[in-house]
Formats: structure tokens, sequence, C-alpha cells
């Protein structure tokens, strides 16, 4: 898995484990690469461009966070995949971004194969191995 900061998006979604960029065909770079190589929902995503917007890199450097925005991305998050981007972004500024990736990298290591697991398909990228 790529734990490189910039895998990590404004809301604290971590991109190296989004299906869009484990795919194998028009692999996405993560919402900070290049925007052409973005999925159309990613290149639209408000988000993102109020971060880049006010200028911050993390969401959690807004006054106004958590907004409106990442409540409901938030909500959709952890009903669809038991997961908080809330939570990630808090953990985040808590603990660094170089130690929320490890220890993401080791959440979603796949446990058989030693694969990356897609946080949406609950699957390996490698061996198809669903947890």
């Amino acid at each position: 898995m790529d734990i490189s900061i910039a895998m990590l998006a404004p809301c604290g979604m971590n991109c190296a484990v989004c299906y869009a960029h484990l795919r194998t065909r028009r692999t996405c770079p993560g919402c900070r690469g290049p925007e052409e190589s973005q999925p159309a929902y990613c290149r639209r995503c408000q988000i993102s461009a109020c971060a880049i917007q006010r200028g911050i890199d993390f969401c959690f450097e807004c006054q106004s966070f958590p907004c409106n925005l990442i409540k409901r991305m938030d909500k959709r998050y952890r009903e669809r995949y038991e997961v908080s981007l809330i939570e990630n972004a808090v953990r985040i500024k808590t603990v660094g971004a170089k130690q929320f990736l490890l220890d993401e990298k080791e959440k979603w290591t796949c446990l058989h194969c030693g694969g990356v697991i897609s946080l949406h398909a609950r699957a390996c990228s490698e061996c198809g191995q669903t947890i």
C-alpha cells in the first residue's frame, strides 16, 4: 500500500484503499493526484474543492470542521463501509499523517496474501479474499 501523504484526501479518506485506486485499469491517483486521471465523481468533489478554495490540506484545519458536507459524507461512509471520515480526520490531526497511514496499512493489509483490502469492496485487491 502506498503510504504517501499524497494518498490522504482532505476529508480524511485514505485513497490507497479506495476501489478506484486499487482497480487494474484506469487507476485513480488519489484526490491529490492529477485531476485528469481521477474519476468524474472525484473531480466534482465539493469537499476537495472547498479545501483548495480555503487553502488548507485537511478539513480538520477549517474552523467549520466538521461542516455539513463532511457530516453527510461521514454518515454515508459509516453506514455503508463502517468507516468514519471525521474520526479519520481527527486521528490524522492527533497522531499525524505518517502514523495514521502506518496504522491504515496494518488495518487494510490482507492477512492471506499481503495485498490491499478495498475499503469499499471489503475484498483484497490481489487474492480477492473478503473480510
